[in-house]
Parts: C-alpha cells; sequence; structure tokens
C-alpha cells in the first residue's frame, strides 16, 4: 500500500549528522569538534540531559556577526532552549507543525530516553517533493505499461517487418549494380529495422484494444513513409538545385503516396531512374496496399472482432491462413501471368513490365516509363485493366477463385454492384469526353473510368482539359472507390449498399444459427434469443451509423482540402477538388496540380490526405472518439 509522505513515520528520515556537547563548552572548541566529526548540529547537553541545540546559523548569527570572541562565549549562552523533540512514533506531518508552530528548522527524535537523530525542514521538503513526483511519474508510468508499451511493440514489429520486405529491391539493386540506389535502400531499412528494435525494447508485444489498434495502424503509415523517403533523399530524382526543406517534403510525399498506394508523383520522367529504384517505387506499393494489408487485418480488425462489422465489410471475411494464401501466393501469381503479357505484348523490360502490374494489381498507379501508357498499346492496356479490377475486388473473392471453399463469395451483391458502377462509368465518361479537348475513343474511355473505379490512378490523357462534367463524374466514381477489403480506396461500395438497404427497409440476413429456435425452447432459450437478436441490431446500427460518418467525413474532407488546395496553389476549385478527391481515395488521378513547383504547404495537405485515407479515415475517429468504439 503506498502511504502518503506526509503520514509516513518519522524515523524514515533522520539522520545522525550531530554531536553532544556540554553546555559549558566554548564556541571555539565545539566548531573544532564539529569539523573534526562532520557535524552540522550541537546538541548542547546538562549533567548529559538534552537541554538545547546550537546550529551553524546560531553560530554565525550570535558570535561571528557581532564579532564576539569565540574561546569567550559559551554554548548555553547562544543555545536555543528549551528542546523541542520529537516521538520516534512521530510522522513527517507532526514534525512540520513542531516546525511551523516554534519557528524552528531542526527537530532532534527521541526514544524519550535518548536522541535517535536529527530530522531538517529542508530534507524533508525534498523527500516530499520526491516522493510526489514518484507518484506522478508511477501513475505516468503505468499508463505507459498498459496503454503505450503495447503500441510501441507492435509498431516496432511492423517496422522490422516492412524493413524485411525491403530487403528484396535492396539486393535487386546490388545485383544490377545500381550502388547509389542499392546504398539509399539499404540504409531505409537498416534505419527502419533499428528503430522497430528500438521500439521492442522500449515496448511490449500484447494484445490491442481498438484504440491501440488505431493508433498503430496510424503511426505506421507515418513511419513507414518516412523512413520509405530516405531512398529518394538519397538518390534526390528532383533535381540537383532544390533545397533540403523541399528535397524531404517531395521525397516524403512520393513515399506516402506508394505505401498508401495513391500513385501521385511529382516526377515525370521515371524511365529517367534506375531500373531498380522503379522497382522499389512500384514495391512499396505491394508492401502497403498486399502484405502490410495482412497486419491492418490481423490487429486492426482482429477475428473476434469483426462479428459486429459484418454488414460493413463485403465480400466474405478469410481467415489468416486464407488471407496469407491470398496475399503471398494468388497476387503473386497475379502478377507473374500478367508481367509476363506485359512484357510480351510490350516494348518493355520484364523488370519495368512487373513493376507496371505491381502498381496495377496493388491499386498503386506508379509506372516506370511515362511513354507506355498510350492507346497504342491496346493489348498492353487491356491487361492493366484487368489488373485493375483485379485489385479493387476483395481478398475473398480471389481465395474463392482458387479455391474450391467460399464459392457463395462470388456471388455476393456487392460484386454485382461494383461491376455495375464501373459499366455504366465507362459508358458515362465515353460520352461526355469532348473529340475537339482529348481523344475519346472506348478503350481510353474504359482505361481511364476503370483506373478512378478501382482508385489505380493511371492515367495518360490530360485530366485538366477534360469537360466539367467528366471531372465531377470521375470524383464521385473515386468517392465510391472499389470493395471493402480490397486494396482499393474510396468510401467502399458495400457501405452504400447498406445504407440502400436501410432505406429499401430491406433486413440483412440473420445466421440460422442465431435466429431459429425451436417451438418447444425453454425460457432460457427465448431470453437468449432475445438477446442476441437485441445484440444482431445494435451492431446493425452501429455499422450503419459508422458508415454515414465516414461517408460525410469523405465528402467533408475533399471540399475542404479541395478549397485550401484552391487557395494556396491559385489553381480552380474544381481541380483542386480532383486533386483532393484523387488524394483521399489513394486514386492518384491528377489535373497537373501535383508537381514539384507546388507548394509545400498544399503538398502537405496531399500527403495528409493519402495517409488518412488509406485506413479511411474511421481510425481517426477510433482514436479520439470513445463512443464510436463501443
Amino acid at each position: 500500500m503506498v502511504t502518503e509522505p506526509l503520514d509516513r513515520p518519522i524515523l524514515s528520515y533522520i539522520h545522525a549528522r550531530s554531536i553532544n556537547l556540554d553546555e559549558n563548552v566554548d564556541v571555539a572548541t565545539a566548531v573544532r569538534e564539529m569539523h573534526s566529526r562532520k557535524a552540522e548540529i550541537i546538541i548542547v547537553t546538562k549533567n548529559e540531559k538534552p537541554v538545547g541545540i546550537v546550529t551553524d546559523s546560531d553560530i554565525l548569527d550570535k558570535v561571528v556577526m557581532k564579532g564576539e570572541d569565540s574561546d569567550q562565549i559559551l554554548l548555553k549562552n547562544i543555545a536555543s532552549s528549551p528542546l523541542v523533540t520529537l516521538s520516534a512514533n512521530g510522522t513527517v506531518r507532526q514534525a512540520l507543525e513542531l516546525m511551523r508552530v516554534n519557528a524552528i528548522k531542526h527537530v532532534p527524535v527521541t526514544d524519550n530516553v535518548h536522541i535517535l537523530g536529527l530530522v531538517t525542514q529542508g530534507e524533508l521538503a525534498n523527500a516530499i517533493r520526491t516522493s510526489v513526483l514518484e507518484r506522478t511519474f508511477r501513475s505516468y508510468r503505468s499508463i505507459v505499461r498498459f496503454h503505450y508499451e503495447p503500441i510501441l511493440g507492435n509498431l516496432g514489429f511492423v517496422m522490422q517487418f516492412a524493413g524485411i520486405l525491403l530487403l528484396a529491391p535492396a539486393f535487386l539493386a546490388t545485383i544490377l549494380n545500381e550502388i547509389e540506389t542499392a546504398t539509399g535502400i539499404f540504409l531505409g531499412l537498416t534505419i527502419m529495422s533499428a528503430a522497430g528494435f528500438v521500439l521492442n525494447a522500449y515496448g511490449e508485444k500484447a494484445p490491442l484494444n481498438l484504440r491501440q489498434a488505431s493508433i498503430l495502424i496510424v503511426s505506421s503509415f507515418i513511419l513507414m513513409s518516412f523512413f520509405g523517403s530516405i531512398p529518394y533523399m538519397y538518390v534526390n530524382p528532383f533535381g540537383d538545385k532544390i533545397d533540403p526543406l523541399s528535397l524531404f517534403v517531395n521525397s516524403f510525399f512520393e513515399s506516402a503516396s506508394g505505401f498508401t498506394t495513391t500513385g501521385l508523383s511529382m516526377i515525370t520522367q521515371p524511365e529517367k531512374l534506375p531500373q531498380s529504384f522503379d522497382f522499389y517505387r512500384s514495391y512499396i506499393q505491394w508492401v502497403g496496399g498486399l502484405s502490410f494489408v495482412y497486419l491492418v487485418v490481423m490487429l486492426f480488425y482482429p477475428e473476434r472482432k469483426l462479428v459486429h462489422m459484418r454488414g460493413m465489410i463485403g465480400g466474405g471475411i478469410l481467415r489468416s491462413k486464407q488471407l496469407i494464401i491470398t496475399i503471398s501466393i494468388i497476387f503473386t501469381i497475379y502478377a507473374a501471368v500478367l508481367g509476363t503479357l506485359v512484357y510480351l505484348l510490350g516494348n518493355v523490360s520484364i523488370l519495368n513490365s512487373i513493376s507496371i502490374v505491381i502498381s496495377a494489381i496493388s491499386g498503386g498507379g506508379f509506372v516506370p516509363t511515362s511513354t507506355f501508357l498510350s492507346d497504342e498499346n491496346v493489348a498492353d492496356m487491356l491487361v492493366l485493366i484487368a489488373g485493375m479490377i483485379i485489385s479493387a475486388l476483395p481478398f475473398a473473392f480471389h481465395y474463392a477463385v482458387f479455391s474450391k471453399q467460399v464459392k457463395t463469395t462470388l456471388l455476393r451483391p456487392e460484386i454485382f454492384v461494383y461491376f455495375g458502377i464501373i459499366l455504366i462509368s465507362v459508358v458515362a465518361f465515353h460520352f461526355l469526353l469532348s473529340e475537339q479537348v482529348v481523344s475519346s475513343d472506348w478503350l481510353t474511355s474504359a482505361f481511364h473510368a476503370v483506373s478512378a473505379s478501382t482508385t489505380s490512378g493511371f492515367q495518360y490523357i490530360n485530366m485538366s482539359l477534360i469537360p466539367f462534367e467528366s471531372k465531377i463524374l470521375l470524383i464521385i466514381v473515386m468517392l465510391i472507390g472499389g470493395c471493402a477489403f480490397s486494396s482499393a480506396g474510396g468510401i467502399k461500395v458495400v457501405r452504400l449498399l447498406q445504407i440502400a438497404q436501410k432505406v429499401t427497409k430491406r433486413k440483412i440476413p440473420i445466421d440460422a444459427s442465431s435466429r431459429s429456435i425451436s417451438s418447444v425452447s425453454s425460457r432460457y432459450n427465448k431470453s437468449y434469443s432475445n438477446y442476441e437478436g437485441k445484440a444482431v441490431r445494435f451492431r446493425e446500427d452501429k455499422t450503419l451509423r459508422e458508415s454515414l460518418l465516414v461517408i460525410c467525413l469523405f465528402i467533408l474532407v475533399s471540399f475542404i482540402t479541395g478549397i485550401a488546395l484552391s487557395y494556396f496553389s491559385e489553381h480552380n476549385f474544381i481541380d483542386s477538388l480532383f486533386e483532393s478527391v484523387s488524394a483521399l481515395t489513394t486514386t492518384g488521378l491528377s489535373t497537373g496540380i501535383t508537381t514539384l513547383d507546388l507548394d509545400l504547404v498544399s503538398k502537405t495537405f496531399l500527403i495528409t490526405n493519402m495517409i488518412v485515407g488509406r485506413f479511411e479515415i474511421i481510425a481517426i475517429l477510433y482514436i479520439f472518439f470513445g463512443f464510436l468504439r463501443r
């Protein structure tokens, strides 16, 4: 049990830095005795009984300052008497009260026979201050231990995991003898891994609640983007005349755009970069969009918490093993097949082909060569369209394609609605495009509409030149986004479906196991069924509220950022809104605002949108608003 500082026993604070001298000893002799025995206080005795006390202050004030002869002055002439003592059973509070009442700063402690030692006002004050600080920091350490050490421990694991994944482009750069790129990537992953070890040392690998997991997810994307910017700063693809602050912001921008699978970029001629650096840019999209999503699912959406979120998460929910298989095997097969097709059909190297496909199936949008995307490469564009659609379909859909299980996933309403959105957007975009401004063939329309609806961000037409109506259409399509639990960004189709079900008063089906009861069931079973029904309705209402909140926030943040971009970058509002939505939905389409000449404030707004949009804003809400987590 922790005792209040003032109620602690006085024996804990006594010291024996005192000597006993007879009252008839002169001051000069007393001083010599004090120095030889390293004492600070003199207990003056008469017939060996304590009768007074002499301190350094007494000697200074009553002898030295008055010019008295210390050989002629006796202790009894300057001692404070009678002697005020405190019982050994006393407390700090009682000692301080004695000092206050008697206007003294030293109190001897006695067992009623002998003086055991003394306590001083200064020492007691220091002890109380120390105790208060210890108690404060004990509380602080408790908060850190129970609330933040699990976050630090898991964050350290995430950094180490990401560092291991980044070994692939580092080794590739080494094999290709591109020393500058290899050095930059190795430097970045080394610092990232070292940070992971430090966080592990101060943290604790423990289960996380929803708020802690939300902090972890936000922190992970920020730190991954920061450490991922080191290769950019080392290679510096932005020009030699760039100042250090702009170099950092631009590098952070490109790194965040990669890890969040946004694809906005200020690098207009990526083909001039080393091949391994091009691969690094695409690879971090794979890490952020596919490999890292495993950690997001396992930590942010642990299986025991997924039950109440089934209405929000479309396309079925995979278990850990199924998700690992989908990410590590199925998507690797996709990358290999589509990459081979691009290599065979196009005029790019095998490495660039793989980089392009990685960008497509991760929903990223980075390309290693600015001349690759063209309506002249019909076959390649069709391959990329397939890759983009793959990125926007649920992971459970892909697992169902390759598995004999979960076949019902292929028939989910979300899948049909999403393909309907793609078809409508392709047709609408084609007829809205003006042939006088840009080419309006069906391939161009399909490619860019799919790029927007899958939030991939590939483009080869000038978005600033397309008609106003076309921009509005793409803004809406980007905001809708892809399917839940995919690499796509945006609001997600399943949220819109859920609201539509609520408006049409169509009930969300409940598992038969939770709704069917026997006609002869007991009172217990009826009560349990009623309880389950209420729990299901509560979960449905909670998910609906969150869906409405996410939709409103996507629109609100898009408009606020669009206004800010328009003001700082001096572009028109629609183009600024387009760029804002593109960043928030992690799409990557651009009206030409994102350039090296863009001011740093606008770049910071876009970085924030990319990171916040990667986890659909909801994680921020879970951090600061407890009622949303319940």
